[in-house]
């Protein structure tokens, strides 16, 4: 089997993880989870989302809103792309970097192949690359978590003692996406462990100096602006956000027995690299820190605990886990193997392919969602008139896609508990409006509304438009009407 210099096998991984984000077909801007950029582009000409209300609640990803601001008031919207694709050649190059750290036939061009293959296969197939409650580190999409991978960055600079840039990455990530902070600590927790073991007090004192000033501003402003808060209203909010999200706050809503076996993948990768404390005791404690707190929340019910999401960790976990316990099958049955060159290329060709055919060309998710933008293509022609639109609650396309201010939708809500619950008072509303057909009862709802924001326009069923409304665009489905015109 080949072995290749340094600077060629840097080459050659950057090379590989490139033609693994190759492979993934990113969702279109702005499909799903789309109110991360809410606040980067709410004050730009080219739209009237500055009067939008979830717009202007209280933000709480600001270092992701300035990063994002700065770059598409220069850039077009699909720069972010481009940021997305460096992500993922980020996730796969230090998953993979940590991996070889640890079983060094990696550095073979052959293994490095077989490697990435099975990295896009299990990246694809997604249940033992994914983490607990459905949540993801990278996926298709955009979005603050995919700035996780930099933790990755992180433990490879830890293993090769460039501590300080470490902690950077790590406390940076977290600064993108603040749900990351109390993992920070885990994983940093981890290294002060390790440190303490060998008795290099002065360095742990450094690195946790470093980490101290560099996760305070972010911590001090979800303190400040989402945590001193009326203990009443805290806890009205907490109980609408788990009504929101159970599915990733509530244990009982989200473990099954797949939940059961991504822990063991995680055991198992513990046992292959017990022998290399310094890797062993920040994936430790990392993990046990976890599930740790997960017991205790789901024995205490802990409203706070569970939306701090401690399990969140196995979205790191997970991923490296698998790949550690491929990277040992790899280096322990195939290393002393002369003839895998050709077995190595072919295999990762084949893959490669497969993935990039299948996600580009023959299964387009993205184009169920294009014929979805005919809606917001008609609704944007009156753009100019109008001011803000009342919307079924389950349409969470329409505010970003057309750059008009809606009532409320259900998928994008306010993050400060005071506000959320203001939120849940909107979705209630809208939803009253929608349920009954009575003309009346709508005028009520709806001037129970207008006294909460002024509505100019509404997205009906076409199957509910009264006589004397004028439909204003040309759907299959929805009918726009003029608020103050038909409901008189």
């Amino acid at each position: 089997m080949i072995k290749i210099s340094r600077e060629k096998e840097i080459i050659l991984y950057l090379i590989l993880s490139i033609l693994f984000a190759i492979t993934i077909q990113q969702l279109p801007f702005f499909k799903g989870n789309s109110l991360h950029l809410l606040h980067a582009i709410k004050d730009f000409d080219s739209n009237k989302l500055q009067e939008d209300w979830v717009a202007n609640q209280t933000n709480h990803l600001p270092a992701f809103t300035y990063l994002n601001n700065i770059i598409l008031q220069v850039f077009p919207v699909n720069i972010l792309h481009a940021i997305h694709f460096i992500l993922l050649v980020i996730c796969s190059l230090s998953i993979f970097l940590i991996c070889k750290n640890e079983f060094q036939n990696l550095n073979k061009i052959s293994l490095s192949l077989i490697w990435y293959s099975v990295f896009i296969l299990i990246y694809h197939e997604h249940s033992f690359f994914g983490g607990l409650a459905g949540q993801d580190l990278i996926n298709e999409g955009y979005q603050p978590a995919s700035f996780g991978v930099l933790f990755y960055c992180g433990i490879y600079l830890y293993l090769t003692k460039r501590y300080f840039y470490a902690v950077l990455l790590i406390c940076l990530s977290a600064s993108f996406h603040p749900s990351y902070v109390i993992h920070s600590g885990f994983l940093l927790f981890g290294f002060f462990i390790y440190f303490f073991s060998i008795k290099e007090f002065k360095l742990l004192f450094k690195v946790l100096l470093a980490y101290i000033i560099l996760i305070l501003p972010i911590t001090i402003y979800i303190i400040l602006n989402f945590l001193i808060i009326d203990k009443d209203l805290s806890s009205a909010g907490q109980l609408i956000l788990l009504e929101r999200i159970p599915h990733h706050a509530l244990i009982s809503n989200w473990f099954s027995y797949k939940d059961i076996i991504s822990i063991l993948i995680y055991l198992l990768s513990l046992f292959l690299v017990r022998k290399n404390k310094k890797f062993f005791i920040p994936l430790f404690i990392f993990g046990f820190l976890s599930i740790l707190l997960s017991s205790i929340q789901f024995l205490t019910q802990n409203q706070s605990l569970a939306l701090a999401f401690p399990w969140r960790a196995s979205v790191f976990l997970i991923p490296l886990s698998s790949m550690i316990i491929v990277s040992f099958l790899i280096n322990k049955l195939l290393s002393k193997k002369i003839n895998l060159n050709i077995f190595g290329v072919f295999l990762f060709l084949i893959i490669f392919s497969f993935f990039f055919v299948k996600n580009h060309f023959l299964k387009n998710d993205n184009q169920y969602f294009y014929s979805k933008l005919e809606l917001t293509k008609e609704i944007s022609k009156h753009y100019n008139i109008i001011q803000r639109i009342l919307i079924p609650v389950d349409l969470a396309h329409i505010r970003m896609n057309t750059g008009l201010p809606i009532f409320i939708d259900w998928k994008h809500h306010a993050f400060k508990y005071n506000e959320l619950i203001i939120w849940k008072k909107r979705v209630n509303l809208a939803n009253q409006f929608y349920e009954t057909s009575d003309f009346d009862k709508q005028k009520m709802i709806l001037d129970d509304i207008n006294q909460i924001e002024k509505i100019s326009h509404i997205l009906i069923d076409k199957n509910e438009l009264k006589k004397n409304c004028n439909n204003l665009i040309e759907h299959k489905i929805y009918a726009l009407i003029n608020a103050s015109t038909c409901y008189k």
